[in-house]
């Protein structure tokens, strides 16, 4: 059986980092390897990236969708850390983030049209073997963000969020045909949150040789 794509979506606050953990576990207990990952990546691309989200420089907003895209392609073709190369050793790969987070974030300030074909090259190399979006309310998501007591990014304010959230339905609407996505509600306890992922990843398990 080939190693799972799974990429776990979501708004700031959502639980991403506690249920790709919890994945990587469930996985681990019954002796599969897991590689966890994120976009943005630590490649220079991605450090890149950040520095803008953290108010560190400035830059355009559709430069910032580039980047993006940029950096997505360095994190499925990088010959170590690459998705692609992980895949092939053998292990399942689940992400914090792809392309539908791109559809998401930058459709306030591009076309998404145009961003869907900056990532036309992802969508096509790479797509999700299982992508999970943890739906949250922008409220719960603000009160998340408030109590990790990190300074707030670009995008995390309730406005943006908002848009953000309303943005993610509309991409899996518009740019999801022949996508595997589930919306899982992500305002419950973890462990509830965990098990409902888990029943889907075991269902795609069913499916792959």
């Amino acid at each position: 059986m080939r190693p799972l794509f799974i990429v776990i979506e979501g708004l700031d606050g959502s639980g991403k980092t506690t249920q790709i953990e919890m994945l990587r576990d469930r996985f681990q207990g019954g002796g599969a390897a897991c590689h966890l990952t994120a976009e943005p990546t630590d490649l220079p691309t991605g450090r890149l990236i950040r520095s803008i989200l953290q108010h560190e420089i400035t830059a355009n907003p559709k430069t910032v969708a580039a980047l993006f895209a940029a950096d997505r392609i360095e994190h499925i073709h990088h010959p170590e850390q690459g998705m692609l190369a992980q895949l092939a050793e053998g292990y399942h790969v689940i992400a914090s983030r792809y392309y539908f987070s791109s559809l998401a974030y930058q459709s306030e300030f591009a076309d998404p049209g145009w961003i869907a074909l900056l990532n036309m090259e992802a969508k096509r190399t790479l797509p999700a073997d299982v992508t999970i979006f943890l739906d949250l309310e922008p409220d719960l998501s603000m009160e998340r963000i408030a109590a990790r007591g990190e300074e707030k990014e670009l995008f995390e304010t309730r406005e943006k969020l908002t848009h953000v959230r309303e943005s993610f339905h509309l991409a899996f609407e518009h740019f999801g045909e022949g996508e595997n996505i589930h919306i899982v509600d992500a305002s419950r306890d973890p462990v509830t949150i965990a098990e409902e992922i888990w029943g889907i990843v075991e269902g795609v398990l069913e499916t792959i040789e």
